[in-house]
């Protein structure tokens, strides 16, 4: 996937061949001057400088030519007659400019001596004034050259502060993380690209790429309805990419909205007949969810000679023909060697149910497992209520097990309420004192989901738990619903219990630091994080919040950047964690520094589907100490505008204030 970018610009070329012309033809009505050891009388060191780069021009087009030995003779004659150049300058007391250095790395890596390359790309870097552009992708290039992604992300990184918009930049960062297979990171330049490209450069080259590269990356990650955006975004301008038809197949089967991935499967058949991957898929997904349209569909698949000898196909073929002899061993031999395969396991729970094997129950359960896991929530309460309704009024405890699955099921689908009468109806029949605390924890915890508001209700149910039945995850639970209810000291006073009974467990203190917070005791908040961490040494959220409790402070700089650096590490797609350190440098005054990582986050925090206002707020404050008042006031109006608070004060001063500066 990875496409370096080849520069091979020599701005300084027309201006220095005319200098050449005028320079020769003064020295004609003068006395001829030695210049240089090297060379004859009047002939001046940058004919040195002009064959160097005429030979280099030769080398690069012979190199078009496909002509190697012609072209490896021109970047050797060029290497040549700059040393000689280089020799010339020396006797006039000078070193070689960053252009010429510059120019002789580029020849070095084309006749693959690395370290000669690296060794002038960096004199070229040391005497330029400012960091170019051009030397920074040379470096880079020198790095693939030697077949090393890690420092050639690094050369693109130590430099990016200067170029953080560039589009360049981040697309080979995005594309050297992902060819890395580092996900996260590669997320992170993609998006900020994407930023760019929808503020700044509409009509990028990147555009579609990166809808692509963007909808990978989120699929990977497990951020399923942004990856369906971004490919959406990319199949919107390349109509035909059947990988990427194909994804989106898979995502919103992995959704469980079986219709959307029949409609794209549909399109791939549509558009290639032959398609067997696509068909085959669409075969398995009728069987799951319209089983009684699988006869008519696998006879056209047989039809169009798509059903294979081997694999699930002709087994569930098999099974939809009525023709099951011998079928239970298939299918059970084919799970063994597929054990992540879903629609064997409903195809042999199926043939168990027609048999009344004594196994079903056990079956049933295992399915109904597999579906739940692959997210097919819809699919697996289906199953577990097929099960249920197979029991005998007797089998009350095994009715509960099934029910506090079905209640699973609901709530994945975000279905608090049926979820919550599942769970009632499962502790009502319970007779078992140990299933009822489960259960009770359970509906707590579900009083305190979406947008029910009933954590009152939820402390109710477990403070009569705590009474029967103390342990640290019914206080940890009880501590989070006084949480938010805003009652600190209680939410803390059930943390402690649960720290006491439950000494070793990082999240415990982390959750008592939030509410030590809230009530502003900085030392008990400062020392519970620190706890966490080293009870937890990738605890990166604990890592941030000490990190920006520090910057928010303006205390210990080195150990907030320190810790931040450390959070992004683990985490570099984290737009909080981003916006923290972007935090940080703006404390210590490293305003581009700070414009960089707080750019991450916004762009970061759109990619998530939120926009945060503390972030822009940020981005004011660094552009107002950055003395440009416009840009300030740009983002704070932003910040307001995205705060759900009815008045923030503070930021309406400073807009007020902003703007009257802007009018003087």
């Amino acid at each position: 996937m990875f496409q370096a970018i080849k520069t091979v610009n020599h701005p300084f070329l027309f201006v220095f061949f005319c200098f050449l012309s005028v320079s020769t033809t003064l020295a004609d009505s003068k006395p001829k001057l030695k210049e240089c050891s090297l060379l004859e009388p009047g002939v001046p060191s940058e004919y040195l400088l002009s064959r160097a780069i005429q030979e280099q021009i030769d080398g690069y087009q012979a190199n078009n030519r496909k002509k190697t030995t012609e072209a490896k003779l021109s970047f050797e004659t060029s290497v040549s007659f700059l040393d000689k150049y280089h020799e010339c300058q020396k006797e006039k007391g000078k070193g070689p400019t960053a252009q010429t250095a510059e120019i002789q790395a580029q020849n070095y890596l084309e006749l693959t001596n690395t370290n000669k390359a690296w060794e002038w790309s960096e004199i070229a870097k040391q005497n330029s004034k400012e960091v170019t552009k051009e030397i920074v992708i040379l470096q880079m290039r020198i790095r693939l050259r030697e077949q090393d992604l890690g420092k050639a992300t690094d050369v693109l990184e130590h430099d990016l502060v200067s170029f953080p918009n560039d589009p360049d930049f981040l697309y080979l960062l995005g594309n050297l993380y992902f060819e890395r297979k580092m996900w996260n990171q590669s997320l992170l330049y993609y998006t900020a690209l994407s930023f760019v490209i929808e503020r700044r450069d509409n009509h990028s080259k990147y555009k579609n790429i990166t809808s692509k590269s963007l909808g990978e990356l989120n699929y990977k990650l497990d951020y399923p309805k942004i990856a369906i955006k971004r490919y959406n975004e990319y199949n919107s301008a390349i109509k035909n990419d059947m990988e990427v038809l194909f994804r989106l197949a898979q995502i919103y089967f992995v959704l469980g909205d079986f219709k959307m991935s029949k409609h794209y499967l549909e399109q791939i058949r549509e558009k290639n007949s032959r398609d067997l991957d696509a068909s085959h898929m669409l075969a398995e997904i009728i069987f799951l969810d319209a089983r009684d349209l699988a006869p008519q569909f696998f006879l056209t698949l047989k039809n169009e000679k798509k059903i294979p000898k081997d694999g699930i196909i002709p087994l569930l073929y098999q099974l939809v023909n009525g023709t099951t002899f011998g079928l239970d061993e298939k299918l059970r031999i084919f799970i063994k060697a597929n054990p992540g395969r879903l629609s064997p396991r409903v195809a042999l729970l199926e043939l168990a149910e027609k048999n009344n094997d004594p196994d079903y129950e056990q079956l049933n359960a295992e399915t109904a497992q597999y579906a739940y896991e692959y997210r097919q929530y819809g699919l697996a309460e289906k199953i577990l209520r097929r099960g249920m309704n197979r029991l005998k009024e007797n089998q009350t405890e095994q009715r509960v097990n099934y029910l506090e699955k079905i209640s699973s099921c609901q709530e994945m689908f975000g279905q608090w309420n049926h979820s919550i009468l599942t769970t009632k109806e499962a502790i009502t029949l319970s007779s078992d004192l140990e299933k009822k605390f489960r259960l009770r924890f359970r509906l707590a915890y579900l009083y305190l989901q979406g947008n029910l508001k009933k954590e009152h209700v939820s402390v109710g149910i477990l403070t009569d738990t705590i009474n029967e039945n103390p342990n640290p995850t019914h206080y940890y639970l009880r501590g989070l619903a006084y949480f938010q209810l805003e009652k600190y000291k209680e939410s803390i006073h059930d943390y402690s219990e649960a720290i006491r009974m439950e000494p070793n467990n990082p999240n415990l203190y982390f959750y008592r630091a939030s509410a030590f917070d809230k009530l502003k005791q900085f030392s008990e908040t400062e020392s519970d994080l620190k706890k966490t961490i080293s009870l937890n040494p990738n605890a990166s959220n604990a890592m941030n919040y000490l990190g920006y409790l520090y910057a928010e402070k303006n205390i210990y700089p080195e150990e907030a950047k320190q810790l931040l650096n450390q959070a992004i590490s683990l985490e570099p797609d984290n737009p909080a964690y981003q916006d923290s350190l972007g935090w940080v440098h703006y404390r210590k005054k490293d305003y581009n520094l700070a414009l960089l990582h707080l750019n991450f986050a916004a762009s970061l925090a759109l990619e998530r589907g939120f926009e945060d206002p503390v972030i822009y707020e940020h981005l004011g404050d660094v552009y107002l100490a950055k003395n440009d008042p416009v840009n300030a006031v740009q983002f704070y109006k932003l910040s307001l505008s995205k705060d759900k608070q009815t008045s923030n004060k503070d930021l309406v001063s400073k807009i007020k204030r902003v703007q009257k500066e802007i009018s003087e």
